[in-house]
């Protein structure tokens, strides 16, 4: 007997997840079933997976919006200094 599992996650957070398990090879389904056998057998998370994609690097609805913004204030000449760049983001 199975029984349906449903939850809610990020949007955006999703897109990202099923493109870095893409690359590995598995869906949603098979991760998260992959992850509860482990669970179950072990009582702790005992598996380490890797992706080769860096997760800022795909692209989403929330980047492509992102890099337009950014490049329309290009084209209108609004751009930032390196040194005003690095003052702006010291703290972060």
């Amino acid at each position: 007997m199975t029984s349906n599992i449903k939850f809610k996650m990020d949007s955006n957070d999703k897109e990202v997840l099923e493109a870095m398990l893409k690359d590995m090879g598995l869906d949603l389904g098979t991760a998260f079933r992959m992850f509860a056998y482990k669970v179950l057998k072990t009582g702790e998370i005992p598996f380490s997976i890797s992706s080769s994609i860096e997760p800022d690097t795909i692209e989403t609805p929330e980047n492509y919006k992102a890099w337009k913004k950014a490049r329309k204030e290009l084209e209108r000449g609004e751009t930032i200094s390196l040194e005003e760049l690095k003052r702006k983001y010291a703290d972060v």
